[in-house]
């Protein structure tokens, strides 16, 4: 009871329930960054890039972020003590994206930063920028029991133009009763997806 009482709370607050705060609306994932659209970047091209690379998170990521913080707030205001389930908490945990994803990246780019936007970029003397951008689908309780997440990192060349995008996905069916949405099961398969593409497709100088 504890375990399913804790995660249709959490899959109703990530699954844009009416109830709790508002779902974030994700939209292109270069708004409020850059004057094109990211639809128009070719997909899995070939790409050289320069170190040091300057990391962005779009503002999807920074909305995703934000509307987890403000779910398990609203959420542990209401749900008692005694039915809070920690796994459900811990796996989705917004730290655990970012983590992931920079470990993945430092690997590829040692010298790597993450950097607000292109001005600190240029300024900080970046000769590439990596923008990372997210686009989560948690299951729906009552409906597509799935979790999908997908990760993608748009290039950037030394003049700041976007070269290629890559992308990875991943996803888990939840069980009923299941202990927890499969967010970070999902997010594990997004970016080794992620870190493949780069391996194959990105030559570092």
């Amino acid at each position: 009871m504890k375990t399913a009482v804790a995660l249709i709370v959490m899959s109703l607050a990530l699954g844009g329930c009416a109830l709790g705060p508002p779902p974030p609306v994700y939209g292109d994932a270069f708004k409020g960054l850059y004057n094109q659209s990211s639809g128009s970047v070719p997909v899995d091209g070939p790409v050289t890039v320069q170190q040091p690379v300057g990391i962005i998170f779009s503002d999807n990521v920074e909305a995703y972020f934000q509307y987890v913080k403000n779910s398990n707030e609203y959420w542990g205001k209401i749900v008692p003590t005694a039915l809070t389930n920690n796994v459900v908490l811990a796996d989705n945990d917004p730290n655990y994206f970012g983590g992931r994803v920079l470990a993945m990246l430092k690997r590829h780019f040692p010298n790597g930063e993450v950097v607000k936007d292109f001005n600190q970029a240029v300024l900080g003397g970046k000769k590439a920028v990596c923008l990372v951008d997210l686009q989560p689908r948690p299951l729906q309780p009552y409906g597509d029991r799935t979790t999908k997440i997908d990760v993608v990192a748009y290039f950037f060349d030394g003049q700041m133009n976007p070269v290629s995008r890559m992308s990875g996905h991943g996803e888990r069916y939840v069980p009923i009763g299941a202990g927890d949405a499969g967010i970070q099961v999902s997010i594990d398969g997004a970016v080794q997806q992620l870190d493949a593409k780069i391996t194959a497709l990105v030559q570092v100088k």
